[in-house]
């Protein structure tokens, strides 16, 4: 008896002298802007065609948690191939969101603001958003897999690349503001 009781008083002494760590990954958004940044620049002779990763390290900060600060993994042949297809119709794209057709949203996607009046232009003004759109999705859902991003920052990815975006397009484009209202560049 005196056994058992012994083994149950050093059972709930090593229990409470556990320690729970929990470990929270965040990315800070200064990070999130520098991925985008490389991700979403305009295709040039330099850049086309090539795609050099960042480098990657990880910062940990202790406390009661632990907090891990990750860099943003930008590389992968998903990632690559996405913004190839992106970059193949960036000039016309360019075009369009100059003419106020399509607009950039705040949540890295682009919507058909006006179509033209001639119709084989308003079915392509329809096609590359879609496209863009699309290769948008795949690009995104690579970045939050490839950096096991958490559901609760998922967000925050999009409306840091919906910035950028924004930022990158030509002076006359319909920005869409935090509020959902849209404006002229």
């Amino acid at each position: 008896m005196k056994k058992l009781i012994l083994l149950g008083l050093a059972l709930s002494l090593f229990a409470s002298g556990c320690a729970v760590v929990n470990v929270y990954v965040t990315f800070p958004e200064e990070k999130i802007k520098a991925a985008a940044e490389d991700l979403l620049a305009p295709p040039s002779p330099k850049n086309s065609g090539s795609f050099l990763p960042r480098l990657f390290a990880a910062e940990a900060y202790a406390q009661e948690k632990v907090e891990v600060r990750k860099e943003v993994k930008t590389d992968s042949p998903v990632i690559r191939q996405a913004k190839s297809r992106m970059d193949s119709w960036w000039g016309r794209l360019d075009e369009f969101r100059k003419a106020g057709y399509i607009g950039e949203k705040n949540n890295f996607e682009v919507e058909v603001r006006q179509l033209p009046p001639d119709t084989a232009v308003a079915r392509e003004v329809r096609q590359i958003a879609s496209n863009e759109n699309r290769e948008r999705r795949v690009m995104m859902s690579e970045l939050l897999k490839i950096n096991n991003v958490p559901s609760g920052e998922e967000e925050k990815f999009k409306q840091v690349f919906g910035k950028v975006s924004q930022k990158n397009s030509p002076g006359g484009t319909w920005i869409q503001n935090e509020k959902g209202l849209w404006e002229r560049k």
